[in-house]
């Protein structure tokens, strides 16, 4: 293993991803674990960005959900208990452990189950006025070309009734809606995309292909050739030591922007995304965060302008620590979370004896 565990929201390791020809969809080797069902029902022709969407059997849930998954995060001030159910539990609650397959792709919820058809029991993160930071570990040598370590939102779940109820605006598993990709990356580059479905509405909602931005617009991307971000001392933002990633998402004279920024210490690169109107609903409404990584033997939309294809992923291991939501002070008060289940009466004793 290349990153030892440390503290923090999980360690990813990575799965196939389907390579994509068109509107075909040719399904690759995984790695590990036990047996999953394929649920890639629906393709998009085109389509250069693509999740899994898979549904577990019940004997491999039994044996994958040997733990809760509950852990602590910093939510707007407050140390709250949410939950990535399937991964090992370290640090006391502090941190989590995302394996290699089969936890190829995980949900934060609000309660102890690994997905719903209920809005409310996904953790969703409302980010208009709002930001999100959280600490990355790729280690060295950290997971390189045709490798995609994906941190992302999107608005589920999905209006389909089926499967984990997964969704993304390439409509992965047959289920189209709105993504923001917070971080898809390597430690050849970084980077943040938004996906808009036209026709958005409070999910649960089956958005068509015809109305998601599959490519995605705006883009921010860092390293890929540049500078600013790679692997080595010779870059500002060393992708092989801990960095900070932190987005905020101000509303500045009426329309939504975004402002990233990568800090290892003591210095810092910035991304812009200008307009982000399009995603102001589902950023408002809030997004399920899903965690997942995968490898393609053509990933050049993303690491193009330093990899080669064929690529070949050498499946190295992620960190992702520390996350915390805090407000800008211009946005929406994000909505509280469901109140913990009742604890059991207390017992009552015998009768004091008279005195």
């Amino acid at each position: 293993r290349p990153v030892a565990p440390l503290r923090g929201i999980g360690v990813v390791g990575l799965a196939e991803e389907p390579a994509v020809h068109g509107s075909d969809v040719e399904v690759e080797e995984r790695i590990g674990g036990p047996p999953l069902r394929d649920n890639v029902l629906a393709t998009c022709g085109n389509c250069t960005q693509r999740h899994h969407a898979l549904m577990r059997e019940p004997e491999a849930d039994r044996w994958a959900y040997s733990s809760s998954g509950a852990m602590e995060v910093d939510w707007f001030g407050k140390t709250e208990t949410k939950y990535f159910q399937g991964a090992r539990i370290v640090e006391g609650g502090k941190g989590m452990v995302l394996t290699m397959a089969p936890f190829e792709k995980v949900y934060l919820m609000n309660k102890d189950i690994p997905t719903s058809s209920d809005f409310h029991d996904f953790a969703v993160l409302q980010l208009v006025g709002n930001s999100i930071s959280v600490d990355v570990n790729m280690g060295n040598p950290g997971a390189g070309c045709g490798c995609n370590v994906a941190f992302f939102l999107v608005s589920m779940p999905s209006g389909t009734g089926w499967g984990d109820h997964y969704c993304d605006a390439n409509c992965v598993g047959g289920s189209c809606c709105a993504e923001f990709d917070l971080m898809e990356m390597n430690v050849h580059t970084l980077q943040v995309t938004s996906h808009q479905c036209s026709d958005y509405q409070h999910p649960p909602h089956f958005s068509p292909s015809s109305a998601c931005d599959h490519g995605g617009s705006p883009i921010a991307k860092f390293g890929d050739g540049k500078k600013d971000f790679g692997p080595g001392w010779d870059f500002t933002i060393d992708s092989q030591l801990p960095f900070n990633f932190k987005m905020d998402f101000p509303v500045e004279g009426g329309q939504l922007k975004g402002n990233i920024t990568l800090t290892q210490n003591g210095k810092t690169v910035t991304g812009f995304m200008d307009n982000l109107d399009a995603m102001k609903g589902p950023l408002s409404d809030g997004m399920a965060l899903v965690l997942d990584a995968w490898r393609s033997t053509d990933l050049m939309w993303l690491d193009g302008g330093v990899c080669h294809k064929p690529e070949s992923c050498n499946m190295k291991e992620t960190v992702f620590s520390n996350m915390k939501l805090s407000s800008l002070g211009d946005g929406p008060a994000p909505a509280p979370g469901p109140a913990p289940a009742p604890g059991p009466a207390p017992a009552s004793g015998p009768s004091p004896a008279p005195s």
